[in-house]
C-alpha cells in the first residue's frame, strides 16, 4: 500500500513537469509566431517608408526647379530621418529574424538557456533603441521578450539568478548586433 501511494505522487510529479514542459514548449511556439507577425508589420513599414522617401524625392525635384531652395532643405532632412528610422528598422528586421531563428531551432530543452539567453539581451537592448522612433513595435517586441522570459522560467531547470547572469555575460548578444548592423547598412546600400 504504500509503495503505490509514492508511486502515485511521482506520476503526478511526471505528469506536471510534462504539463509545465508542454506550456514553455507552447509559449516558445506564440513567440515564434508573434515574431513571424512583427516581422510583417516591419515589412510594411519599411516599405511605405520608402514609398514616401520616393514621393519626397520628386517633390523636392520639383521644387528645386520651381527655386524654392529651403523648402527643399527641408524635405532632404526629412528623406535623411525616414532612412535612419529605415536603418533601425532593418537593424530591428533582421535581430527579430535571427531570435525566431533561435526559437525554432531549439530541439533540446536543457540547451534552452544557452541558446535563449543571448536573444533576451538583445531583445532588451532592442526595445531601448526602439522607444523613440516606434514605441508600439517596442512594446510588442517587450511582450514577446517577457514570453520567452516566462517560458524559460516554466522549464523549471532555471532560476531567476542564471538566466540574469547568462543574459548579462553573452558576448553572443553583441555579435548578433553587430551582424544585424552589417546587414542593414548592405540593404540600404543596396536601395
Amino acid at each position: 500500500m504504500v509503495l503505490w501511494i509514492f508511486g502515485r505522487k511521482k506520476r503526478r510529479f511526471e505528469d506536471l513537469k510534462t504539463k509545465r514542459m508542454t506550456l514553455a514548449l507552447r509559449k516558445l511556439r506564440i513567440a515564434s509566431a508573434a515574431i513571424a507577425s512583427l516581422i510583417n508589420n516591419i515589412d510594411k513599414h519599411i516599405h511605405f517608408l520608402k514609398a514616401r522617401i520616393v514621393r519626397l524625392k520628386q517633390r523636392s525635384k520639383d521644387l528645386e526647379k520651381v527655386g524654392m531652395y529651403s523648402e527643399v532643405r527641408m524635405i532632404r532632412n526629412e528623406i535623411a530621418e525616414i532612412q535612419k528610422t529605415i536603418k533601425k528598422l532593418t537593424v530591428t528586421r533582421n535581430i527579430l529574424e535571427k531570435v525566431k531563428l533561435r526559437l525554432n531551432t531549439l530541439r533540446d530543452m536543457s540547451e534552452a538557456l544557452i541558446i535563449l539567453a543571448p536573444a533576451l539581451n538583445v531583445l532588451r537592448r532592442l526595445i531601448k533603441d526602439l522607444m523613440r522612433v516606434k514605441p508600439e513595435i517596442a512594446y510588442q517586441i517587450n511582450s514577446i521578450r517577457e514570453l520567452i522570459y516566462s517560458s524559460l522560467l516554466d522549464l523549471g531547470e532555471f532560476t531567476r539568478v542564471t538566466i540574469e547572469y547568462y543574459v548579462a555575460t553573452s558576448r553572443e548578444a553583441e555579435e548578433i548586433l553587430e551582424e544585424a548592423m552589417k546587414i542593414a547598412e548592405q540593404k540600404l546600400k543596396e536601395t
